[in-house]
């Protein structure tokens, strides 16, 4: 039986135009991971065990751009909450099952990390 996961968003310059969406995804199966990553740490977080990832929505309690993570060799700060939506954008990260992330901050760093996948290959 499929989940269901409701999004939305609204994004609006000061006195300007905005621009909004919303829509429900079906998927199989949807994982919430909570992690700490400790001041001055790099952690691995596994993301997939199987399946195709259609929504991911990596949220640090307190964003900084001294707290990122890693896709390939790329490093992706995490100043803002980071929230991909569809098979084709999740692709950008380019299949990765796992995520390194690095806390280069003065604190230990909360992460909420919340997917949506299919189950079945």
């Amino acid at each position: 039986m499929a989940e269901k996961i409701n999004w939305n968003f609204v994004v609006q310059a000061l006195n300007g135009p905005s621009v909004s969406g919303s829509d429900t995804m079906e998927v199989e199966a949807y994982d919430k991971i909570k992690v700490t990553i400790t001041a001055g740490a790099t952690q691995q977080v596994n993301l997939v065990p199987s399946g195709t990832v259609s929504l991911l929505v990596i949220n640090p309690a307190v964003p900084d751009a001294d707290l990122s993570y890693k896709v390939g060799a790329k490093v992706v700060a995490l100043d803002s909450p980071h929230v991909l939506i569809g098979a084709g954008a999740v692709s950008l990260l380019g299949g990765a099952a796992n995520l390194s992330f690095t806390n280069n901050t003065a604190a230990d760093a909360t992460i909420e990390i919340l997917l949506g996948r299919d189950a079945t290959p």
